[in-house]
């Protein structure tokens, strides 16, 4: 209620009403105007909760670790030979990622995309058999999705969809000294969890965990070990740590 309005009631009060209800009445107003004042403040308090939602794009590096298994079997047949080493496979690794975020309440829901360079390699020498492997990753990249719980500016989210990279493998015969490459572009999967937070309005930082599961394949060999065929099992955990700017 306004001032000219409280000075109405008093003069009509000061003839028509006692001076207990005029004085109730008068409080009543001042109670209305310190509602008024406060209800704008309660509002812009809301309106400064942080938003997940939005478009970023933003830098990472880390470390990848892992194994690879080459077995060994017949062409011809089809059949195993016995022959199965497992051999770990790691890098340092660094990229950029990309992405979408659609906050509803508390929960986060995006679409992401990055891609990595790497040296990721590793391999076996085996005397007894006279042959030699190498797995060697290039670069990896992935399209996945993202559902996260917001605590205004910190969000723990899990992701996982479809990962890509470009792996070759090198069979070398250690008595002829042939060696032999293959390789292309392998698809799998890839699931993991994370933690980010919103430093600044614009600013994001995240740690992330992630394994990639690229499943088996095989290559027939026709220069270093012709009549024999090499499956290949890669797969590997990757810990990195990002900041991107948010629009």
């Amino acid at each position: 209620m306004s001032s000219s309005m409280r000075a109405f009631v008093a003069r009509i009060g000061s003839n028509l009403l006692p001076a207990a209800t005029l004085t109730a009445l008068l409080l009543v107003a001042g109670s209305a105007d310190a509602a008024d004042f406060s209800m704008p403040a309660r509002a812009s308090q809301s309106l400064g909760a942080f938003s997940w939602t939005g478009f970023y794009i933003g830098a990472d590096a880390g470390y990848a670790w892992g194994k690879d298994t080459t077995t060994e079997y017949l062409t011809a047949i089809n059949a195993f030979t016995g022959f199965k080493p497992t051999y770990n496979i790691s890098s340092a690794l660094g990229g950029l990622y990309g992405g979408y975020n659609y906050q509803i309440g508390s929960a986060v829901l995006g679409v992401e995309s990055d891609i990595d360079a790497a040296n990721l390699r590793g391999g076996f020498t085996d005397p007894m058999v006279g042959g030699a492997g190498t797995t060697l990753l290039d670069w990896q990249g992935s399209v996945r999705g993202r559902l996260g719980f917001a605590a205004d500016k910190v969000m723990i989210y899990g992701t996982g969809g479809l990962a890509f990279a470009d792996i070759s493998h090198t069979y070398t015969n250690l008595l002829t000294g042939i060696a032999e490459t293959t390789s292309g572009l392998r698809t799998g999967w890839t699931a993991g969890v994370g933690i980010e937070v919103a430093f600044l309005p614009n600013l994001l930082a995240r740690v992330e965990y992630r394994y990639a599961d690229y499943g088996s394949y095989r290559y027939d060999s026709v220069t270093a070990f012709p009549g024999f065929t090499g499956q290949q099992e890669p797969r590997f955990s990757t810990l990195r740590a990002g900041a991107a700017y948010k629009f």
